[in-house]
């Protein structure tokens, strides 16, 4: 069945697919209707078999505002009756389980994916960003982790990569206090590769940078991000030994290989085509 939603949207440009939070008037809020359809979103885009690179982006006036406090299961009306706290305690396990997942889907999706940011990225919005392989912004973004300021301790993703990403002092600060940074001070910190005056530039940067991967043989580009990924829990010399296997049984064997030294000694441009 083909993907549809209300909330998540899907635009295609040559080998490139955005997908679009497209809740713009809740200004992106995840409800569960739309982090349930993330990882929906995803499986559609690499079924596709032609998409190289994906953009993650926001419409409206702000990227995602962070968790639909009306909508997003905070509540407790996504629990059915249980015969004990404790039941009713693994139900919500299993719904916040769930949340993770769909979250954690755009950091195992197979396709390198960029996160486009413009207005508010909040809460649950860094969840999201955090993610994704690389992250940009429009000079308006703002970032905040604000769990704390609501009570809650952010529990779907932010705690555990933007350590990665920016480092503990900064994490510490942004988590502690629940304060908001601008887009000058997040690319400073490393949490945003590069800031752009407005959002369409910011766009528009994201959508070259995915064309340059694109324009890759895309089984090496696969492997690159398998490899960057299980690496993070490897020492290097596992790492290294993981990196030759992979490199020995696929892309020394690939087609693309072949076909990049073909075009190469050829002098035209190559014609990949990820196998």
């Amino acid at each position: 069945m083909a993907f549809s939603s209300d909330v998540i949207s899907i635009e295609k440009n040559g080998a490139v697919a955005t997908v679009w939070l497209d809740r713009a008037e809740k200004f992106n809020a995840l409800s569960t209707e739309v982090w349930s359809a993330i990882p929906l979103a995803l499986n559609e885009v690499v079924a596709d078999g032609e998409m190289r690179a994906i953009i993650f982006a926001g419409k409206g006036k702000h990227f995602c505002v962070g968790i639909d406090l009306m909508q997003g299961g905070l509540d407790g009306s996504h629990l059915t009756p249980a015969a004990s706290e404790a039941v009713a305690n693994l139900q919500q396990l299993g719904f916040t389980s769930a949340f993770q997942s769909a979250i954690t889907a755009l950091e195992k999706c197979p396709l390198p994916v960029i996160a486009v940011v413009h207005g508010h990225c909040l809460g649950a919005g860094i969840d999201l960003i955090t993610a994704c392989d690389i992250r940009i912004a429009a000079a308006d973004g703002n970032f905040g982790v604000r769990e704390t300021r609501i009570g809650l301790v952010a529990d779907v993703g932010t705690l555990q990569r933007l350590p990665k990403i920016v480092g503990a002092g900064h994490v510490a600060e942004l988590a502690y206090t629940g304060r908001d940074i601008n887009a000058a001070r997040a690319e400073k910190i490393g949490l945003v590769n590069d800031v752009y005056e407005t959002a369409e530039l910011a766009y528009a940067a994201g959508m070259d940078m995915a064309n340059l991967i694109a324009a890759n043989p895309p089984m090496a580009v696969r492997g690159t991000k398998f490899i960057l990924q299980q690496s993070e829990n490897l020492t290097t010399e596992q790492s290294l030994l993981l990196n030759g296997l992979f490199t020995m049984v696929t892309s020394l064997k690939s087609n693309d290989l072949r076909e990049s030294m073909l075009a190469f000694g050829e002098k035209r441009p190559p014609r990949y085509t990820g196998t």
